[in-house]
Formats: structure tokens, sequence, C-alpha cells
């Protein structure tokens, strides 16, 4: 019996204009809901209507790019109500998302950095070995990444005022970092001493709360917030996304993903830790944002690592040290995709600052171009086997 009520529950039921999908799983938040509009939708009419129909007040209003909508509490009857207002093309459940760890070039300024954690090495050199990163000194410089996370301790040393905190999206936590997280990823993409793009701008974006978690309503507030602060401050081109979290299969958040990149904004997400095919997990899953999964010192890929077609690159994520939270220099060693996500965002970040700014889609290819290939042991079946590199000839 349980088996058929999962197909049945599978298949969307259609009430009026819009698709529900009514399924359910253990990170499914009751009473919690994200809706999406068609293409074309206007966003003010449809809350218009919400609230005097249907007498409900948006949680969050979203309007990035082509991806607008809305997400809201309410029991099935609302539900029903709002898949009939005009303009309202699916309805899918709100669920809980986690932090996701368990844990060569003409005329270069090359700089070296020694000694320096196994993490920067690896991606500065073709092969294992060495003790120095290796970078060129415009490390980033002029970018801007968007950490959306547990928030950033802005006031770490490693971050030397290029830090702040944009947006806070956790009901009841202060704009600042409760977890670590955050931080340590923030640290990996532009610290000074553990970061690759040591002289680019962090903007925290909190989207998860102090236990690490959250919810996809509040992920696509994050992505709707950063893409348009980037549009708006005029630097969609020279922004990166870094998001080293997940959750279950969302369409939603996949499509939220996919129009911060069709609006410019190169998008690094973290491939998750259930040691399973991506394909399962949001946003690792989207295609056009770039999937990044984990190994150790010696590429092998992480045991805890996802992997498949939907992964794009391998980055360092076993034991990496970086800033941490409770004190201006305090550091932790954790591992996670988590841990591989921000050394491509704070690469990506670096090759827009030493190659000019690039699309997207141009961006992806570059660092597929430059990435070693044939090195990472047990990928994992349907991986590509490619570890990120930063070009440097070392």
């Amino acid at each position: 019996m349980h088996s058929i009520l999962n197909i049945l529950l599978a298949v969307p039921a259609v009430v009026g204009v819009a698709t529900i999908d009514r399924r359910q799983n253990a990170d499914t938040i009751q009473g919690s809901w994200i809706a999406r509009l068609e293409d074309g939708g206007i966003l003010s009419n449809v809350l218009g209507a919400l609230r005097t129909t249907a007498q409900v007040e948006p949680k969050h209003e979203y309007n990035i790019g082509g991806f607008k909508g809305f997400a809201f509490d309410g029991d099935d009857n609302v539900v029903d109500m709002i898949a009939n207002l005009a303009g309202v093309l699916s309805i899918e459940p709100d669920s809980k998302v986690y932090a996701s760890a368990p844990v060569t070039l003409n005329d270069r300024a090359l700089v070296q950095q020694s000694p320096a954690e196994y993490g920067l090495v690896r991606i500065s050199r073709r092969s294992t070995g060495g003790s120095s990163y290796i970078y060129d000194d415009s490390a980033g410089a002029g970018t801007t990444v968007y950490v959306i996370d547990t928030g950033v301790y802005t006031q770490h040393s490693e971050f030397g005022g290029r830090a702040t905190m944009g947006a806070n999206f956790i009901s009841g936590e202060s704009a600042t970092d409760g977890n670590g997280h955050g931080t340590h990823c923030a640290g990996t993409v532009a610290g000074s001493t553990y970061g690759v793009a040591k002289r680019a701008s962090i903007i925290g974006v909190k989207v998860l709360g102090a236990n690490g978690s959250g919810s996809n309503s509040g992920v696509i507030a994050g992505i709707d917030w950063a893409v348009n602060n980037a549009r708006s401050n005029g630097r969609t081109g020279r922004s990166v996304i870094s998001m080293s979290l997940g959750g279950t299969f969302s369409q939603a958040t996949n499509d939220a993903v996919a129009s911060a990149v069709a609006n410019g904004v190169f998008t690094v997400v973290a491939a998750g830790n259930d040691g399973r095919d991506a394909r399962n997990t949001s946003p690792a899953s989207e295609p056009s944002v770039f999937t990044v999964g984990a190994t150790d010192s010696s590429d092998v890929k992480a045991s805890f690592s996802n992997f498949g077609p939907v992964l794009d690159i391998f980055a360092p994520g076993v034991n990496i040290k970086s800033s941490w939270i409770g004190g201006t220099t305090a550091t932790r060693t954790i591992s996670g995709t988590s841990m591989a996500c921000p050394h491509v965002a704070g690469l990506a970040a670096y090759i827009i600052a030493l190659e000019g700014q690039r699309s997207p889609a141009n961006l992806a290819s570059r660092l597929v171009s430059l990435s070693t290939t044939g090195v990472v042991q047990n990928a994992g079946s349907g991986s590509p086997n490619r570890l990120a590199y930063n070009g440097n000839g070392a």
C-alpha cells in the first residue's frame, strides 16, 4: 500500500491552471509552499489576488529575471485556491536544505604563498606534491562572490574588510554567522591565507540558521536577493554565487538557480555529501549551474561526495582548513563538498579578474578547459574526470 500511495502522490494533480506537486518526504516542511508564475506573469497582479481572494500574505516574493513566484503558508484548501489564481503555473511543497558538509597565460605576475593549505596547492599544480600556492596577483580583484550559506563572520582577519553581510532570511536570528560553515566557505573563496581569490569581495547571504539548516523558500529568496543586488550594482558579469548547500530535488530551486545563470551570474554549487548520484538533489542537479564534487589529498573522490553526470568538476574537499567563528583568527579543519565548492567559486572569480568578463556558459567552458583530466580516482559512475586548476603552468 505504501508503494502504491507514493506512486499516486508522484503524479501531479491539475487544479485550474496550476500544477500541484503534493509529494512529501522526511524533509518536507508541512504547510509551507512555493508557487511559480507562468512565463510573462505579472507578479504584482498575482500577489494582489493572493491577498484579496485567498487572504494569504506571501512569506517571500521572487523576481529573478524569468523566474517569478512566491512562498506562502497554508493548508490544502489554501493551496487549491491559489492554484486557481490566474498566472500561477505550479506549486510545490517547501522542504529543508542543509549545509553540504559532514563534515599558461601571457603577462602574468605570479605569486607564491608558502606554505599553503593543500587545497590551494593542488589547484595550482597539474600533479600532487609541492607546498606552495602559485597564483596571479590579480587574485580576484574587482569581483564579488555571494556566499549563500549560514552567514559570514565579517570581522574575521582573513577578510581584511572585504566581507559584508547583505541579507538575512532566517527569522529570529541576527545577520551574522552562528554556525561557522558560511565563514569557512568564504575563507576558502577569498581569505588572505586560506582563499583562492584573495582580493575578491565577499557578500554573505544568510539562508541557513545556526543549526546549519534552512528551507528551499529561504534559499530562493537568497538567490533572488543576490541576483538583483548584482544587477542593481552593475556587476553581474563580475559576480559569482557560491552555494555549499542542498536538499532533496526541488524544481523551484533548480529553476531559481537556472534563472540566476540566465541573468549572467555564474553559480557554483556543492554536489552533496550522500555518496550517491547528484541527480536526486537540488540545486546540484540543475544542468546550468557548475556542480562540484570533492577529492582528498591523493586525488581520490571523497567517500561522501555525490557523483554522476550532473557534476562538472572536482576540487579538494577533505580536511580543509579555513576561517571560523568565535574570534578574529579562529580556524577549523572540516570536510565536505561544501569545502570543494568555494575552491571553484574562488577560482571562477580569479579567472574573471585575470581574463575579463565572460558569460556563465563561457566561464564554465574555461574552467573545464583548464582542468586537469584523468587524475581523479574512483570518480563515480558517470562523473567527469576533471580536477580544478588555475592554469598557472606549474
